[in-house]
């Protein structure tokens, strides 16, 4: 088991690093090359719904070799990010968002299985809480490097190194023996899961989905410099993660997640709205800072309660809740592009996560 935990958190660590380093400055990129803050909106958005379509699909046929198909999901991924290199204009606006959505369902939806396979109910939470972990520790270095690869060669180079640790990641999911599984079939369901919990993952992708867009556009308010946004996306990627494995671990043994739950949802809406009226960095950092010390309990603590109630069904569990969030962050980022369209204020698009967070309150 130690042994599969360590080629699983790799896997992820080589994803995490692509994805901090690179990743986050991808609104960044589209706003610098020319497109506007609505054009930008639909980026996402897009991504978002070839998710959606693909999960649907997944609950039908399955994955039949999940190795492979993690394997996929990565090189999706990559393409993702050579689209940057390589495409511009509409191209890069339209089939930049495919690859992401591919890489979203073939490769998380396996990982997840393999991974609440290593859990059990009594350690559920405080499991995947190590799994989360992952973001938080290495966004503490890689977007102050991706920042002074920006300022100092350029994107070119910043998409290269994504490219480059996500061609290492694929070749590592094939030859590793810890990926290697039965056929991953499960049917998209609510029943076990309940609608009130449906409900909460919905309106988590709601958030996400108005995060993706929103949080580099909201930071470009106080910050412009590739590497003075890399100091603030590590800062706001440092705090949370210890603090939520500790409320995992507590719920595990205590049980009641859904109390956790709604007590970080309803603590992190007025922070948003306030991150959301920031009147300078400071304010900003410091309101960032307390919002994701308790937002990411949310995503733990989800998870673990739908793995609780679809207890030997993790296929099921994870491809009905990637459809869940992925379905959420549809409406997050509709709504982020309506408001965006209409009034071009990118702090009211950014306020619509408050609602969406207020949503997860429904939880039971």
């Amino acid at each position: 088991m130690r042994k599969v935990l360590v080629h699983l958190i790799a896997i992820e660590s080589l994803v995490t690093i692509a994805g901090t380093l690179a990743g986050v400055f991808s609104i960044v990129f589209l706003v610098n090359s020319g497109f506007s803050a609505p054009e930008s909106s639909l980026f996402y958005l897009q991504g978002f719904a070839w998710a959606a379509a693909l999960c649907l699909l997944a609950g039908k046929v399955g994955f039949r070799n999940p190795k492979h198909w993690m394997a996929v999901g990565i090189l999706a991924q990559s393409a993702f990010y050579m689209s940057f290199i390589a495409l511009d204009g509409l191209w890069l606006l339209v089939l930049a968002p495919a690859f992401f959505g591919m890489y979203i369902v073939c490769f998380w939806v396996p990982f997840n299985v393999l991974m609440l396979r290593q859990t059990s109910r009594d350690n559920r939470g405080e499991m995947i809480g190590y799994f989360f972990l992952v973001f938080p520790v290495i966004g503490l270095a890689s977007p102050i490097i991706g920042g002074y690869l920006i300022d100092s060669v350029g994107y070119g180079v910043l998409f290269g190194c994504a490219f480059a640790a996500l061609m290492c990641n694929a070749v590592l999911i094939i030859i590793s023996k810890s990926t290697v599984s039965r056929p991953m079939k499960g049917k998209l369901t609510t029943k076990k899961m309940g609608n009130r919990l449906a409900a909460g993952l919905f309106f988590q992708g709601g958030q996400e989905g108005v995060w993706w867009t929103m949080v580099p556009l909201v930071s470009m308010i106080f910050v412009t410099s590739g590497q003075s946004l890399g100091y603030v996306f590590a800062l706001i990627n440092l705090f949370g993660g210890i603090a939520s494995i500790l409320v995992a671990r507590v719920s595990d043994r205590r049980g009641y997640r859904y109390k956790y739950v709604r007590a970080a949802a309803i603590a992190c809406v007025p922070i948003i709205f306030g991150i959301a009226l920031a009147p300078d960095l400071t304010s900003y950092l410091v309101l960032a800072a307390a919002v994701y010390l308790v937002q990411p309990m949310i995503q733990i603590l989800l998870f673990a309660m739908a793995s609780d109630r679809m207890e030997n069904q993790n296929t099921s569990c994870s491809i009905t809740r990637e459809l869940l969030l992925n379905s959420g962050r549809i409406l997050g980022g509709a709504l982020v592009a309506l408001v965006l369209f209409t009034s071009g204020d990118i702090r009211l698009a950014y306020a619509i996560s408050g609602v969406m967070v207020l949503g997860i309150a429904v939880t039971r």
